[in-house]
């Protein structure tokens, strides 16, 4: 029987193993059923070498190695928010909290470049992967590391915002998840913890040896604004760094336009629209045009529709805001498309009337239909 070597990705720690484990020699290592509790253990295993049958890999869905794997921005950011969420649960045990960390920079790192379209079009139409909590630290370093780049920051500039994004919240991600399905109002003690969650982070992380005064400091400053009115500090304008005015944008779009159990996900114009003019004196205009240069006014994955009636949905961002190339899913008579239809809504008649909630749509969309191989789950 062939033998098959697995990765990290195929373990679920605190889960049972679907297979008999075996050495490269063939030995039993582990028993199907066998949980393994920790990510350190399962890390140590993976490097040692973990095989399993080949026809147990078939059955029981183990990743399958294949001779030419397109690589997927679906599939890295959906490890990510695993990888993420293991590395949060256990951090205070793991050895190298940082370097575990930065392995997930890293890992968002190489999503975006390999299609930034499809790593933004993710943080609307990917939100069920992961809890909430965690993924909203993935979608924010994802939008940060895009806007930072379209600034000319440096490498290590970069590597500490997106770091900052993945652990802004560490110290408070029980409370979120607690939050979420809570109805009445905040009480005195959460309302304390949300205040002092960006000290109480950077405590934590100072603990685990992790020194880097940018990362940190962005982290400290994320919830400050331009007037004042922010926290945990009050600082004002000059008294904040420019990373942690980008992770703030980033938060605070992120949480709009993901949808709640108690409210519909605000449409991302709407959602530019609040951040830089309704709550204008809270955030810094120099930083308007960048994201708007990266997410346009119709940021990938949202969808529109036409001039001519179609609905389609935003593939690529384009030369301009609103130039942009969508695919049309449902034709001018309201029947769906079997195979999607490339449109340039810079010109006539495709031009982009309004946004649509997909909630309000009955689309089986798949992201492979629009983006290919590099939106495979």
């Amino acid at each position: 029987m062939i033998h098959h070597r697995i990765n990290l990705s195929a373990i679920t720690v605190g889960q049972p193993l679907p297979w008999d484990v075996m050495d490269s020699a063939g030995k039993l290592l582990l028993r199907k059923g066998h949980i393994i509790e920790k990510l350190a253990l399962a890390e140590a295993l993976v490097e040692r070498g973990m095989f399993i049958e080949s026809g147990a890999a078939e059955m029981r869905g183990a990743p399958q190695p294949t001779k030419a794997e397109v690589p997927s921005v679906i599939r890295t950011i959906n490890l990510v928010v695993k990888r993420l969420d293991l590395v949060l649960r256990e951090i205070k045990t793991l050895p190298d909290p940082r370097d575990k960390i930065l392995e997930v920079v890293k890992m968002i790192q190489f999503a975006v470049d390999l299609n930034a379209d499809i790593a933004l079009a993710s943080l609307l139409l990917n939100y069920s992967a992961g809890s909430y909590p965690v993924r909203h630290c993935v979608d924010c370093a994802i939008l940060s590391t895009l806007v930072a780049q379209a600034m000319n920051k440096p490498a290590d500039e970069i590597q500490d915002l997106t770091a900052a994004a993945l652990t802004m919240n560490i110290s408070m991600l029980s409370l979120q998840n607690r939050l979420l399905r809570k109805k009445d109002p905040l009480s005195d003690d959460e309302k304390d913890q949300i205040h002092r969650h960006p000290y109480l982070a950077v405590e934590m992380l100072n603990d685990l040896g992790i020194e880097d005064p940018g990362w940190l400091t962005c982290i400290l400053r994320h919830h400050e604004n331009e007037d004042g009115t922010g926290y945990p500090a009050g600082a004002v304008k000059m008294e904040i760094p420019q990373t942690s005015k980008i992770l703030a944008l980033a938060d605070g779009y992120c949480a709009r336009i993901a949808p709640r159990d108690y409210r519909k996900a605000i449409l991302p114009n709407l959602a530019l629209r609040d951040i830089f003019i309704e709550n204008a004196s809270r955030a810094d205009p120099s930083l308007a045009a960048y994201f708007i240069k990266v997410l346009g006014l119709y940021q990938p994955g949202t969808f529109v529709r036409l001039k001519n009636t179609e609905i389609a949905i935003i593939s690529q961002r384009g030369s301009g805001p609103t130039a942009c190339t969508a695919y049309s899913l449902v034709n001018a008579s309201g029947e769906g498309t079997t195979t999607p239809i490339k449109r340039d809504t810079g010109v006539e008649p495709f031009t982009i009337v309004d946004a649509l909630h997909p909630s309000n749509l009955l689309v089986n969309f798949d992201m492979k239909r629009v983006w290919g191989a590099q939106a495979s789950l």
